[in-house]
């Protein structure tokens, strides 16, 4: 992958298998904080779709900037590497080749373009994050992102300026073998992320995400605590309003989505299929 040319990349990328944006358990359980300002620490959760321990800080805008950067990805292929755990064994990694200024503008919201700052802080939280993934008894540990760098590969920028650069190198980055294993075994799920950066809060997001991996609703809702709680989120006192709060602002956005809520029963309704309106 490090040797083509941009050109060659269309064709190519024409081959590969789909690999989605999001698999079950990154959404189902509560890998990302349910909020845009993570907490640094570690935190340990576990339910009925399995147990997550996470050393680090990891929220939903950090889910944003992988979920778009692997929705705009121009390539991925797999690296494989020996290592001596008991016994030599063979890990895989991911790796997604992607167009760092492509993402920024994707993850813009408003005026003005993605601060460059704020995509390196994401990037290095998500590099020094540890996960541990327990699921159906097999465990998985390791960092979310194992490395990051400028690929050889350069892409063509159009541009008449003499100040500005006639190409410009793409970024690769090698994700972890938790997350690489679960796209391998795990069902994908392929959508535009940008509808859900679009809602305020990371709660909102969250649950978009969670309720996406679902393909059938009960007719009579979902109780609205149970999900909250199914995202490691408070459910009790003034931090439960501070959550319904944050929903309501949000209330017409998730209706547009396909997520009606209503506060006075605590109730939550999918009345549309939620992949569909993810365009």
């Amino acid at each position: 992958m490090e040797d083509l040319k941009y050109e060659e990349i269309p064709e190519i990328r024409k081959k590969l298998d789909h690999i989605g944006v999001a698999t079950e358990s990154q959404n189902r359980l509560p890998v990302f904080q349910a909020t845009k300002k993570a907490r640094e620490g570690i935190r340990t959760f576990e339910g009925r779709y399995g147990k997550v321990t996470v050393e680090g800080r990891i929220g939903q805008e950090h889910k944003n900037l992988l979920e778009t950067i692997l929705w705009k990805k121009e390539l991925h292929d797999y690296i494989h590497t020996n290592q001596l755990v008991g016994g030599k064994i063979k890990v895989k990694y991911l790796k997604v080749l992607y167009d760092r200024e492509k993402i920024r503008k994707c993850m813009t919201q408003g005026k003005g373009k993605y601060s460059k700052e704020r995509y390196k802080i994401l990037l290095d939280d998500m590099m020094r994050t540890i996960l541990t993934l327990n699921i159906r008894g097999e465990e998985v540990r390791g960092p979310l992102i194992i490395d990051l760098y400028d690929s050889p590969v350069k892409k063509p920028i159009k541009t008449r300026s003499p100040v500005i650069p006639k190409e410009t190198h793409l970024t690769t980055i090698v994700l972890g073998s938790v997350i690489t294993t679960l796209i391998e075994n795990e069902l994908k799920f392929a959508y535009n992320p940008k509808p859900i950066m679009a809602l305020s809060s990371g709660v909102s997001q969250a649950l978009v995400r969670f309720l996406a991996t679902h393909q059938n609703h009960p007719v009579a809702g979902y109780h609205l605590k149970q999900l909250v709680k199914n995202l490691d989120c408070p459910t009790e006192g003034g931090e439960w309003y501070d959550i319904k709060r944050a929903l309501k602002r949000d209330i017409e956005q998730l209706e547009a989505i396909g997520i009606v809520i209503n506060f006075e029963r605590e109730r939550v309704f999918v009345v549309k299929n939620i992949l569909e309106n993810l365009v």
